[in-house]
């Protein structure tokens, strides 16, 4: 095979495809060399979610026998963000409880990053030359489309599971602030036991145990507690106080 002359006819075809996003670092043979920006356009439902161009960097290195043998692939992730997106992102908002604002305007879109898959990805194109039989044939420009389309496929996944995250976390906040306005659950157990205490912190059994020994044991006739009002508007004020506290916990 004519080693040279099938690097040098692949590389007129790909300057040909990519005129602006190519650019030959070495021409000359061996040691064939050059790069290709690829901009990646996943397909999105809100196109105007996505501020944060993605450009993916390869650099093709032919090895003298290729393509007899796999190029040597570089990749590179670069993120372009406007000037004026980052200053709008540093301002936090909090709502009327001190809350950070959730936002699905934070853009869930520019939170994704490539970085983290370019290894993946080194993986997939070798295993691509491997199972689609590639070696032997022109494979540059099959690789390089590969990787655009691997790479919005994955973009695309990664946003789904953002999104239904992002969805778990509004549900979350949302049952917390519903627990603020919907108060204690009165049972019967936990009113006895409240009035249990209540009665124990002002005295109440106390006193009544009290009254009963002394109005059995004489001390006190009952004209006389009647008279000084033990019998009653003690007794009526506890019970006043006792009931207006539990018509407020019932209604909570």
């Amino acid at each position: 095979m004519d080693y040279r002359g099938e690097q040098e006819q692949e590389l007129e075809v790909l300057e040909s495809i990519y005129p602006d996003e190519l650019k030959v670092l070495n021409r000359n043979y061996p040691g064939v060399k050059f790069k290709v920006e690829v901009r990646l356009e996943p397909q999105l439902e809100d196109a105007n979610g996505l501020t944060t161009e993605h450009t993916m960097c390869l650099e093709f290195e032919l090895p003298e026998r290729y393509p007899d043998e796999a190029p040597v692939i570089g990749i590179k992730a670069v993120e372009t963000r406007p000037d004026e997106q980052d200053e709008e992102e540093s301002e936090e908002e909090f709502d009327d409880h001190g809350n950070k604002v959730v936002r699905k305007l934070q853009s869930l879109p520019d939170q994704i990053h490539f970085d983290g898959f370019v290894p993946e990805l080194s993986v997939l194109l070798e295993e691509q030359i491997d199972n689609d039989l590639l070696l032997g044939m022109q494979m540059c420009f099959t690789l390089i489309s590969s990787v655009k389309e691997l790479c919005e496929t994955w973009f695309v996944e990664q946003l789904g599971k953002l999104e239904r995250q992002h969805e778990l976390e509004l549900q979350a906040r949302e049952r917390e602030e519903q627990k603020k306005f919907r108060g204690t659950k009165v049972t019967r157990e936990s009113f006895l036991e409240w009035r249990a205490k209540f009665r124990k912190e002002l005295g109440i059994d106390q006193r009544d145990e009290k009254r009963r020994l002394e109005a059995h044991h004489g001390r006190m006739t009952g004209r006389t507690i009647f008279e000084r009002g033990l019998a009653g508007d003690d007794e009526e004020n506890e019970e006043s106080l006792e009931s207006a506290v539990t018509d407020k916990l019932r209604k909570l």
